[in-house]
């Protein structure tokens, strides 16, 4: 019985260095989130609009050769517009930017909302790393008979559920608490991340209450398991092309 216990922990030891140790995937700090139904993608489309039409206003005057000239006898140029450079800093700059934003002018309740929203992209890994063991561990054990590597996935599952409940509260500050997004695939993964949270905890708690079952139910446990993984690496997936500026950034 000790040497059982032993190697429970010895594998629950090994894997949870396992999932600290692995590369931690580049997440931009979510300044401009694409969250809530706001209205700022048709903002810029607008402000596009209004700047080609104005230039198109000047570039038929000029052809016309009734633009005014200026008191120094030579002709206005089209203004340049800022759009894009302000498209940049708050897209393509969006993790420069907030790094360096100021935020001593923000309340503590505010501050505090932002710091909540940013240890979401540092809780994440773990549970990831740890559901997606708990899999290959459980289905390990039940293919070898192995009871022992059953119980380290029990208790591997359990941690990676606290996690997921962890990272799926702190993500709600990560995007902010509204209920759909403009950004289709951020509403996604709110509630994505929601499921998985609530999937993983009945699933922990069925596994801790029904260790000692058939081989049948132990088949089933395990294909709960599967699914639970796949929605763990769904969620992964869209949090990550969510955070580098959706599907385009797949392109081949």
């Amino acid at each position: 019985m000790p040497n059982q216990k032993f190697r429970t922990l010895t594998l629950c030891i090994a894997f949870a260095l396992a999932s600290f140790s692995g590369p931690v995937l580049a997440h931009g700090d979510p300044t401009e989130m694409g969250a809530g139904p706001g209205t700022s993608e048709e903002h810029h489309t607008e402000t596009m609009a209004s700047d080609s039409a104005q230039n198109a206003e000047m570039q038929g005057m000029m052809d016309e050769g009734t633009m005014p000239m200026m008191p120094d006898g030579s002709a206005p140029t089209a203004p340049e517009s800022d759009h894009m450079g302000g498209m940049s800093d708050d897209h393509g700059g969006m993790m420069a930017h907030d790094e360096a934003a100021d935020n001593s002018d923000k309340s503590f309740g505010e501050r505090l909302f932002i710091w909540l929203g940013k240890l979401h992209i540092v809780v994440i890994h773990f549970p990831i790393a740890m559901i997606v063991s708990a899999f290959a561990v459980e289905a390990y054990g039940v293919i070898r008979g192995k009871p022992a590597w059953r119980s380290a996935a029990r208790i591997m599952l359990v941690i990676g559920a606290l996690g997921a409940v962890a990272a799926a509260f702190l993500g709600w500050f990560a995007g902010g608490f509204y209920l759909y997004d403009r950004n289709l695939i951020l509403t996604t993964h709110r509630y994505l991340g929601m499921t998985v949270a609530i999937g993983a905890v009945l699933l922990a708690w069925a596994g801790l209450s029904r260790f000692h079952h058939g081989r049948s139910e132990e088949k089933i446990f395990a294909g709960l398991l599967g699914l639970l993984t796949i929605g763990v690496l769904v969620q992964a997936f869209l949090g990550g092309t969510f955070m580098h500026g959706g599907l385009n950034h797949m392109n081949f």
